[in-house]
């Protein structure tokens, strides 16, 4: 019980389906009754590829890329699953876009131009031709 405040709280982090959750449940919010909230915790990028063994810290709030994702579908009218990008304050990110609408994995900026660079080798050693799309805000 924290005294200051007279608010006691737990939190234990979910996993389910692939997404983050944190449990925050306090005392005496509605009524005198324990009330509870869930907040989704950020995408984080999915890249492992560090020669170090780390995994990347970058992160990114599921609720940027989930409308990033609803609108790519929107402007596409094509509901299946599949990579898009999109832009964030501080760069281009990658995601996995679900037809359902929902949002799995994420490539960071810095992560994304590295597999881009190397998509980008590998079809230059294949001799086929790349197409650049372009990307908008």
């Amino acid at each position: 019980m924290n005294a200051a405040v007279g608010v006691s709280a737990a939190t234990v982090v979910l996993r389910g389906d692939g997404a983050g959750y944190a449990w925050d449940v306090r005392e005496a919010t509605i009524d005198g009754e324990p009330g509870a909230s869930v907040a989704e915790l950020p995408l984080r990028c999915v890249s492992s590829g560090s020669l170090d063994g780390c995994s990347c810290r970058s992160r990114i709030a599921k609720d940027v890329v989930s409308r990033a994702w609803a609108r790519e579908l929107e402007a596409s009218g094509d509901r299946e699953a599949r990579f898009f990008h999109f832009i964030s304050d501080d760069g281009v990110w990658m995601a996995y876009g679900l037809a359902d609408g929902d949002v799995r994995g994420v490539y960071c900026p810095s992560h994304n131009s590295q597999r881009a660079a190397r998509s980008r080798a590998a079809s230059c050693c294949m001799g086929d031709d790349a197409i650049e799309l372009p990307l908008a805000a």
